[in-house]
C-alpha cells in the first residue's frame, strides 16, 4: 500500500531526503536530509520540522505554474479537474524536465528509469544488432 504521507526525495536512484508530512510526534512536517549540497537539499537544516510554507515553496518548485499556457490541458492529462500542487506531485512524482530530482512515496518500488523524462539521455536503448544483418 502506498503511503502518500511519507516519501523519499530522490536524485536519480539516491535518497537525498526523507519527509514525513504527519510525523508520529505530531506537529509540522519532519525532514531528514542526507545530502549537504544546498541546491539539492529539501530544506536548509539537515534534520527537523519545517513549516507548511517551506513545504509549499518546495511543492511549487516541483509543479508547473497554474498560469502556464497549457495548464488546463496538463490537468486534463493528469485526470484532474482543478489545480492542486499536492495532487500534481502525487501523480507526477514531482518530476521536472530540467533536473533528476523526484519523489518516491513509501511503499513504492520505482527507480529513476521508471519516472525519468529524458530516457534517451540517461537510458539509451541498446542497439538491436539483429536488425542490421
Amino acid at each position: 500500500m502506498i503511503d502518500y504521507m511519507t516519501f523519499d526525495v530522490m536524485w536519480m536512484d539516491d535518497i537525498i531526503a526523507n519527509v514525513e508530512l504527519k510525523p508520529t510526534d505530531g506537529g509540522t512536517p519532519y525532514v531528514i536530509n542526507y545530502i549537504e549540497d544546498f541546491n539539492k537539499q529539501f530544506s536548509p537544516t539537515m534534520e527537523g520540522h519545517i513549516t507548511l510554507e517551506e513545504l509549499e515553496r518546495w511543492l511549487k518548485w516541483r509543479t508547473f505554474p497554474p498560469t502556464r499556457v497549457n495548464a488546463k490541458e496538463l490537468l486534463t492529462s493528469l485526470d484532474m479537474q482543478a489545480y492542486n500542487r499536492w495532487g500534481i506531485v502525487r501523480k507526477t512524482h514531482g518530476v521536472m524536465a530540467d533536473d533528476e530530482i523526484w519523489i518516491r512515496f513509501k511503499g513504492e518500488t520505482l527507480i529513476h528509469r521508471d519516472v525519468c523524462l529524458r530516457k534517451d539521455l540517461y537510458y539509451p536503448e541498446e542497439p538491436n544488432f539483429l536488425e542490421f544483418q
